[in-house]
């Protein structure tokens, strides 16, 4: 285990909870609040605090992720990527773009051996790891009339989409990224480090 995923706040179980995920407090009836700034427009918004409540695995906290992808930081630890370092995104194969934000190398090879769900995937999981990405907004744009969510991307900052459409969460296009199984990827790290 990494030494900044230790120092996570943990679920009941005593697992380590990822960084950009929800938590929900007792008295939260799951209601999706949105807001509007400038910068952002009308935006979902979340006051969740990690380690009060308890974590909701698979569920992503719009803020935190958003923040994370901005600002370079790891979706498991929230530490810094360095500039130099390769980022890693895990995902379903050949995908074109992430919505979970970037990885420490150590972090998603942790990740991958560790989360039931990705370990469960097994070879439906890829890694792709880039030097760089770039990101796209995904906006919600209206609901059908069966209740499932419109979506549009659009340019990060795109004035117009703020008026439009409400930014739930930042898209990652890493730049000419290397892909591989999840599975394939780890056995590779556990080889060069022997």
């Amino acid at each position: 285990m990494p030494l900044h995923v230790a120092q996570l706040p943990r679920n009941t179980a005593g697992r380590p909870v990822p960084g950009n995920i929800s938590w929900y407090e007792a008295d939260d009836d799951g209601s999706i609040l949105v807001t509007s700034n400038d910068e952002l427009g009308g935006h979902i918004t979340c006051s969740c605090t990690p380690g009060r409540g308890t974590p909701a695995f698979g569920e992503q906290c719009p803020v935190r992720q958003r923040e994370f992808m901005i600002q370079r930081l790891c979706g498991v630890c929230t530490k810094d990527i360095d500039i130099v370092e390769q980022v890693v995104f895990v995902g379903e194969t050949d995908a074109p773009y992430y919505l979970e934000p970037p990885l420490h190398r150590d972090c998603a090879a942790y990740a991958l051996q560790v989360c039931p769900r990705l370990h469960a995937a097994g070879e439906r999981i890829e890694v792709a790891l880039a030097q760089t990405y770039t990101l796209t907004e995904d906006r919600i744009t209206g609901v059908t009339a069966g209740g499932e969510l419109r979506r549009a991307r659009f340019a990060v900052g795109d004035p117009v989409a703020r008026h439009l459409a409400v930014l739930e969460f930042y898209l990652a296009v890493p730049a000419a990224p290397i892909r591989m199984t999840g599975p394939e990827w780890v056995a590779n790290r556990a080889k060069s480090v022997v």
